[in-house]
Order: structure tokens, then sequence, then C-alpha cells
């Protein structure tokens, strides 16, 4: 049976200028503000735990894009266009490596990823341009072996996996597409790859993206201020409504998946923009 979320309020965190990352383990939330370089966490099982505990960060001040829990308080983060393994002590971060530079040309950048069951690291490469077919899909093996998963992306973006069928969904987000891809976890391999998902043009960007084991993907849409549902053969359920408009991740968490934690963004904004959206960058979380 599929759940519903109805409404958003906020999280109560720091403003970020470009929020990203979600992530539930262990009985935290985890997020980045992937412009200003920061990883933050916050404890609590329900939205009512959440109001009573602090919200805890590390600062590394350069471009933070994943930050992926990996178990045993273990977290994997994309600093820059590195991979760097870290352990969570309750309070602070730290540095456990080793660490895995990705070899890629200046100016590029690594995006969104996640790991998969095995704990091999799947990400985005993103030219500077963000050109169509530029970008690529990579798996870094826990050895530190760079794998091109798959060629041929703008922007990839949100990741998620359905373990009980070997699916891995992400986005690209300038193609305006969400792809569903087979893969054989043991290898690596990619067998199958389909269009799950394909926005009209006048749409926003689909982002974020997160599994709900239910029976839908939840897909962060940039510029529409909605998170939107579809089922697994990509039909559209219905959307929540978030009152800004850079809607950026979605990941679903809480002890029993009950919780919804949305991050949004203030990207280049104008005055006009910041005026019309004065939430832009909060987190939001709604509850089934």
């Amino acid at each position: 049976m599929n759940r519903e979320f109805n409404t958003v309020s906020l999280f109560g965190a720091p403003r970020c200028q470009l929020g990203e990352s979600p992530r539930w383990s262990e009985g935290y939330w985890w997020w980045v503000d992937a412009a200003a370089g920061i990883v933050y966490w916050r404890q609590g099982s329900s939205v009512e735990d959440l109001e009573k505990t602090a919200i805890g960060s590390k600062e590394f001040n350069v471009r933070t894009s994943l930050v992926q829990p990996v178990g045993n308080s273990q977290l994997v983060m994309a600093i820059e266009k590195t991979l760097r393994r870290f352990q969570f002590d309750g309070s602070d971060l730290i540095e456990i490596g080793p660490s895995i530079d990705i070899p890629l040309p200046n100016n590029w950048l690594v995006n969104d990823g996640i790991a998969d069951i095995a704990g091999n690291i799947w990400i985005g490469s993103v030219s500077p341009d963000r050109a169509p077919g530029t970008g690529t899909l990579l798996r870094i093996t826990q050895d530190g072996e760079i794998q091109q998963a798959l060629p041929r992306f703008s922007l990839t973006n949100g990741m998620a996996w359905d373990y009980q069928k070997n699916y891995l969904y992400h986005a690209d987000s300038y193609e305006r597409t969400v792809w569903r891809h087979h893969v054989n976890i043991l290898t690596g391999s990619i067998t199958q790859s389909e269009v799950f998902i394909q926005l009209p043009k006048d749409d926003g960007l689909p982002d974020g993206v997160s599994y709900d084991p239910s029976g839908m993907l939840w897909v962060a849409i940039y510029g529409k201020s909605v998170v939107r549902s579809y089922d697994m053969h990509g039909n559209f359920l219905y959307e929540l409504a978030v009152p800004t408009e850079q809607v950026t991740s979605v990941a679903l968490g809480g002890l029993t998946r009950s919780q919804l934690l949305i991050t949004t963004a203030q990207e280049d904004f104008t005055e006009a923009q910041s005026r019309e959206f004065p939430l832009a960058g909060q987190l939001f979380i709604s509850e089934s």
C-alpha cells in the first residue's frame, strides 16, 4: 500500500545555499550544504524527537556534494573530486581514510551519488558546461578502482536503489529524465537501461530521488516547488507542495520510514526571487 504525505513543516535547520544529499542511517538524518562545504546531522526517530535534538555540523569550506552512510557509523563524502571516509563518534567526524581521488579534467565536478549494498560508490561526473552526453556515471569500488558504468549524461543527480529488483534510479536533470538501470550487484555491470520518467520541456528539472518500498519513487522537482511520487511503471501519483522553488532532493527515513526529508536551495537568486521565496535553502520534513 502506497503511503501518503500531505503537508511539510520546517525542519529547523540552518539555511543552505545548496541543500543536497539527505540520508537516513542509524538513527540520524544527514545532509550537506554542497556550495558552502558543510555536512550536517541530527538525531531523532520521530518529528517530535527531532524537535528536541541539536544539529551537529562539520565545515570543509570547499564543495561537498555527497554524504553517504555506509554502516558501522562510517560515512563516505565527496569533497571536491575526492572520496573521503569518516567515522562518526556521536559528536564529530574523524577521517579514517583512505581517500580516493577521481581523475577528472580541470573544472569538472562530481555531483550526487549513492553506495550500493556492497559499499561501492556510484557517482556522476559533470562537465563545466553541462553539455548533453558529456558526463559519466562512475562506479568506485572499495579498493579504489574507478569504473565507467555508463557514459552520455549531462547532470547526473539523485540516486536510489530498489534492491528487490536490482534497479538503480537516477536523474539526468538537464535532459529532464529519470533513468532506471538493471544492475548486476556482484559485478557492477548494467544489463539494461530505460527511461523511467521523461518530463516535458516546460516542466521543472528532476533532481534528487528516493525509492519507497511501498511501491513509489519520490522525485524532487527543481524549479516547480514540489516533490512528486510515481508508481513503479513511471506513472504520476501525486505531488507534495514545498514553499520554495528550488527543491533539490528528498529522502525517506525514520525508524519506520514514515518521514520524508526535503532539501532546497537559493542558487543565483535575484532580489525579487528572495522576496518571493523567503524560505529558499531551508529543509522541510513531512510525516505519513
